[in-house]
């Protein structure tokens, strides 16, 4: 088995999914339950991360290692670190490299096996679909067409978000009932859980006020984080950015937004929206903008990251355009 992997894409129900899957390959390999560890790239250097790798555990049969945000590893020192360890990795030892974004640096996947590389892009509208028929048929109820459809309209389109609101929705009915779309503007609508991607739904409409609502909101939760929160803004404008190449070289919009997987009509309504907001330049400096932010989120610490969120909404609203964001 593989000692190294690197994961990536916005689906993040399927890339648990392997994980998951993986750890449970180490176990029955290992004969045992491994040492867990759950580190960040922000928190936990590449260094410190080798440090832990290469020290055997005294207490199991073996290290399951997951290195967060490691998309963000980009210091040459770091990177050839990492591709090091990757070419001879310590015994009975997994470290899997989650990134935020698609996948990590090109010399670090480089180093690794084929099979060692995975991207969970989104499912398609069909394949969403398809999926939130059978959770439902599973717990034995059913969902007609448009509760279906307005499902997919609401819950962000990757299948942790989907199972968490559909199993929410389950518990509502009994076995043998049905589900219509009333049901789910009654149980999903009025307590849908604000996100980065509901975010830039907002950004993307144009109300500065209802943005700043909904930063506010996804920061009050106990669950939520700027660094994460981030992460998935700085997905949507790269996605947009996508969109604008295609759209560059003469492609329809709703060609070129099929290409990316941009198939719901709520997501469709958004990302139009979106690039008649900020066109293909300005949206360029604002992917690089991201970057910016993310560092400084991470050099000012989460005491400070509400005002620096704030400020990047204010860039991206009001100035479409890069602001200065104070020093760390």
């Amino acid at each position: 088995m593989d000692s190294v992997f690197a994961v990536g894409g916005p689906e993040l129900g399927r890339r648990n999914d392997f994980i998951r899957q993986l750890r449970s390959r180490c176990a029955a390999a290992w004969k045992g339950e491994p040492e867990d560890h759950r580190l960040y790239a922000h928190e936990t250097p590449v260094p410190a991360l080798l440090d832990l790798l290469m020290n055997g555990s005294l207490f199991s049969p073996g290290k399951f290692v997951q290195y967060f945000g490691a998309d963000q590893v980009k210091a040459k020192a770091d990177v050839q670190a990492l591709v090091e360890y990757a070419k001879r990795p310590a015994e009975a030892t997994v470290l899997v490299l989650v990134a935020d974004g698609i996948g990590v640096d090109k010399a670090v996947e480089a180093a690794l096996p084929k099979d060692a590389k995975k991207v969970f892009w989104e499912l398609s509208a069909q394949e969403s679909g398809r999926w939130v028929r059978d959770y439902f048929s599973s717990q034995g109820v059913r969902a007609d067409d448009d509760a279906v459809e307005a499902i997919l309209d609401l819950v962000e389109n990757n299948t942790e978000a989907l199972k968490v609101e559909c199993s929410r929705l389950a518990l509502f009915f009994p076995r043998g009932s049905a589900i219509g779309e009333a049901d789910v503007d009654r149980y999903i609508a009025h307590n849908r859980a604000e996100d980065a991607f509901s975010l830039f739904d907002k950004m993307a409409a144009g109300s500065f006020e209802q943005a700043l609502d909904t930063l506010a909101a996804i920061l009050s939760d106990r669950d939520g984080s700027g660094v994460g929160l981030l992460a998935g803004l700085s997905w949507s404008f790269r996605r947009l950015s996508s969109l604008h190449e295609a759209l560059a070289e003469g492609a329809p919009f709703e060609q070129a937004a099929r290409g990316l997987r941009i198939t719901r009509r709520s997501a469709l309504a958004s990302y139009d929206s979106a690039r008649r907001r900020w066109p293909k330049d300005a949206c360029s400096r604002l992917v690089a903008f991201c970057v910016e932010t993310d560092a400084r989120l991470r050099a000012m610490g989460q005491a400070n990251e509400k005002v620096v969120l704030e400020l990047f909404v204010y860039a991206c609203m009001v100035v479409k355009g890069p602001v200065s964001l104070g020093k760390a």
